[in-house]
């Protein structure tokens, strides 16, 4: 009878011992090895958790083995089944079943050199399209006086003619984007911005107004899924989160630098005259669509990514439909919490600068100077670190913990809501970026948990779904709301009170619903 430990029992290949008679000394006992293999599997998970923060996006590492390795669903880093602590190659072990189909050819991801560059170009055409959403509200008192506009029309161009157009299009526009080009799409949509600030600059009647709002909410519902969609193509899933912030900072820095430079750049224009033969405002819109000329050459660098994580090559509307439905546990609740939450972050962005002007009795130019690095702060800071967060909740919640964080944002939001009623002009700007940083950090989670949750082949269709929610619901009737409510409650000088009784209930109920959606996500 051989012993165990002899000379045979050691040359034998791992995991093929020689058996040894019933009642002796067992090679390895069944529990010790569930033990090893749990021992082996943290101290892997310890290794795979480093330090993959904002310079990791920008490094120029090559990845392309790991990229592989993924593609080809095997791991870089998994124990031996029987030693603890020990790593061996991909090709030993295969990763867990993906929530996408397994006969899917994933094809492998660009370069990251192209990679950052992508993203580069779309977060400098987010800053510029949300610089250009902020001018407007800066700029509507001046063009309502020259053309002689009443508050009902206003109302229009703010709230319903964008906002209605911004909604209806996402749907079928996230659509498309399923099945043609991005890149063109969104090239396309730059050149129908531009003509239609363009358009506003030369304005000399309402019709040319509205028709212009609505060109621009056309192309606004085209920006965010398209952007969103392309990124999700271009980097594997465990850096996709930090890639989306990108665009999420140049959405934040670009609402902040619109209050910042177009107040300072009215009143500069007020003192001096008009430029070129234009009033103020006038020239400010010529000057913004002359920007995009740069963004324009610059997607000329992009190239249309690959597709991945696609289940099939195509879907038919019904199709696309059906497929919808299957994640309804996850989509719907997802959906309503976004809306809340966006509706809590219209009362913040869209009344911050007329209860500056009622309650505090500042001039645009008076506070456009901190009001301005106050949003650019709140937003870049929320959009990093709601990258960040959504990356940590994957890593130890899986894909449906993408959602935990956004959750917490939420329910953060509630007490802020009050920052209408603050007594001083200091509180009041603290409370208002802890909004807009815990904003845009649920802006960008709810992004990046359609991307990880639903498959390429509807993914634009689900976020134009979102978009049509926040849209339809959040931007066009929000602002509504918290009018009529604060008429209700007895006229302007109620206006604080009526944002926190709208904002705050709207954040308490986003952060129920991201509750419902994790739990949704964790069926799939």
């Amino acid at each position: 009878m051989r012993k165990f430990g002899s000379s045979s029992s050691r040359d034998a290949p791992f995991g093929h011992e020689s058996r040894r008679p019933r009642g002796g000394l067992r090679a390895r006992p069944r529990g010790h090895r569930r033990a090893a293999l749990r021992g082996c599997r943290r101290s892997s998970a310890a290794f795979a958790i480093r330090a993959d923060w904002i310079i990791g996006l920008w490094t120029g590492a090559d990845r392309s083995k790991s990229v592989a390795n993924r593609a080809s669903g095997w791991s870089a880093y998994r124990c031996h089944p029987g030693i603890p602590g020990r790593s061996v190659s991909a090709d030993d072990r295969p990763d867990p079943p993906s929530p996408f189909h397994e006969d899917s050819v994933t094809p492998a991801y660009p370069p990251p050199r192209k990679a950052r560059a992508a993203v580069a170009v779309l977060s400098a055409l987010g800053f510029f399209v949300s610089t250009d959403l902020v001018l407007t509200s800066l700029l509507i008192e001046p063009m309502k006086a020259e053309l002689g506009l009443s508050d009902i029309q206003i109302g229009i161009l703010q709230g319903t003619a964008f906002g209605l157009s911004f909604g209806i299009c996402s749907i079928p526009l996230g659509r498309l984007i399923d099945r043609a080009n991005r890149v063109r799409m969104l090239t396309v949509g730059l050149l129908v911005w531009m003509s239609s600030l363009t358009a506003t600059a030369l304005a000399e009647s309402m019709t040319t107004l509205v028709l212009a709002r609505v060109a621009l909410g056309g192309v606004a519902a085209l920006l965010i899924p398209a952007a969103a969609s392309v990124i999700a193509d271009l980097y594997p899933p465990e850096r996709r989160a930090v890639a989306t912030s990108m665009f999420g900072v140049g959405q934040a820095f670009g609402q902040g630098f619109g209050i910042l430079a177009g107040g300072f750049a009215l009143d500069a224009l007020g003192r001096y005259g008009p430029l070129l033969g234009l009033s103020p405002w006038r020239a400010i819109y010529v000057a913004a669509a002359a920007l995009g000329l740069v963004l324009l050459f610059s997607l000329l660098i992009v190239s249309e990514p690959a597709r991945q994580e696609r289940e099939t090559e195509a879907r038919s509307p019904r199709q696309a439909a059906s497929e919808s439905w299957r994640y309804r546990r996850f989509l719907a609740p997802l959906l309503v919490a976004m809306l809340f939450s966006a509706i809590a972050m219209q009362a913040a962005q869209t009344w911050a600068p007329p209860v500056l002007m009622r309650a505090y009795g500042l001039t645009p130019g008076e506070f456009a100077g901190w009001l301005g690095p106050v949003m650019i702060a709140g937003g870049i800071f929320g959009a990093l670190g709601g990258g960040q967060f959504a990356e940590l909740g994957r890593r130890r919640g899986g894909r449906a913990g993408v959602v935990f964080p956004a959750a917490i944002a939420s329910a953060a939001i509630a007490p802020l809501a009050l920052f209408a009623l603050a007594p001083t002009t200091a509180f009041f700007a603290i409370m208002l970026g802890l909004i807009l940083l815990f904003g845009a950090a649920v802006a960008i989670i709810g992004i990046v948990a359609i991307t990880l949750n639903i498959p390429n082949e509807i993914r634009g269709l689900a976020i134009g779904a979102s978009v049509f929610m926040t849209a339809v619901f959040g931007v066009a009737t929000g602002p509504a709301a918290i009018a009529l409510a604060s008429d209700w409650l007895g006229g302007e000088a109620m206006l604080g009170t009526a944002i926190a009784l709208v904002g705050a209930p709207c954040a308490l109920l986003a952060a129920l619903f991201f509750v419902f959606a994790m739990r949704g996500a964790q069926e799939h």
